[in-house]
């Protein structure tokens, strides 16, 4: 039982479908990373892009992504969104370049109050297990 508890864990997350530097911010919930184009945190509701919350919201994701090395857990289900952005789970890097699960930044973005978490039942992920 134990043992497929762990497994259960593990095989919840897959951080490194993809990765690359975040070279493009468009709003709190939406940018650019090399080499796959346009990412979207997923299960994660971003304020209003055209207040100031909004712009506050940009800011934070630039603060802490632009030109950064990020690991991608890609949604299965739904991959892309209407306006052909990758949904995700995005986990930034360790110093010595892997993926780090405590840095889950979606979570961040929601606990710095830029937006609400919101389990979207068209995706595989379940945002109360960050």
């Amino acid at each position: 039982m134990i043992i497929l508890f762990l497994l259960t864990l593990t095989a919840s997350s897959y951080p490194e479908e993809a990765t690359g530097a975040v070279t493009r911010i468009i709003d709190g919930v939406t940018f650019e990373v090399s080499e796959l184009g346009c990412v979207r945190l997923a299960d994660v509701m971003g304020v209003n892009a055209n207040s100031q919350a909004g712009l506050d919201a940009r800011e934070f994701t630039r603060d802490n992504l632009m030109g950064t090395q990020v690991f991608l857990d890609i949604d299965n289900k739904t991959g892309q969104d209407k306006g052909g952005c990758w949904m995700c789970v995005v986990y930034k890097a360790n110093a010595n370049g892997t993926a780090n699960l405590k840095k889950n930044f979606n979570k961040m973005y929601v606990n710095a109050g830029y937006g609400m978490q919101r389990d979207d039942p068209r995706t595989e992920f379940d945002p109360l297990s960050w």
